[in-house]
């Protein structure tokens, strides 16, 4: 099965829109697992020095800024442009791509700045 031609305006929409979608699950699996390790009381996102945590955190968050900065740019590419049929598909492929870059990028920060890993 052939992948399409990616110089043609309708193929980078399609492809972007499906990158944007699949970018926000792993964004949304960072931001539950921050959610769900954060201590009101002590402001902090605790986390052990043994577990995988960290890891599986970082991990989720490079998973989705991949496709999203792809969708990003491919959604950029393609919309507005005359040829392209499936244009909406763009301008949605850009504003996710953008909004789930964004939210990655507010969670590396939260995640640096409110860190505490615990000790034992």
């Amino acid at each position: 099965m052939a992948l399409g031609n990616l110089r043609r305006y309708d193929v980078q929409a399609k492809y972007a829109f499906a990158l944007a979608m699949g970018s926000i699950v792993p964004s949304i699996a960072a931001l539950w697992m921050g959610w769900r390790r954060f201590d009101a009381d002590l402001g902090r996102i605790i986390y052990g020095s043994q577990g995988w945590f960290m890891l599986a955190f970082l991990g989720c968050v490079v998973l989705s800024t991949a496709p999203a900065a792809l969708a990003f740019v491919m959604g950029w590419s393609s919309a507005g442009q005359r040829r392209n049929d499936q244009s909406r598909r763009s301008w949605i492929a850009f504003f996710v791509g953008g909004s789930v870059l964004t939210l990655n990028v507010v969670l590396l920060i939260a995640f640096f700045m409110l860190s505490l890993q615990a000790q034992g």
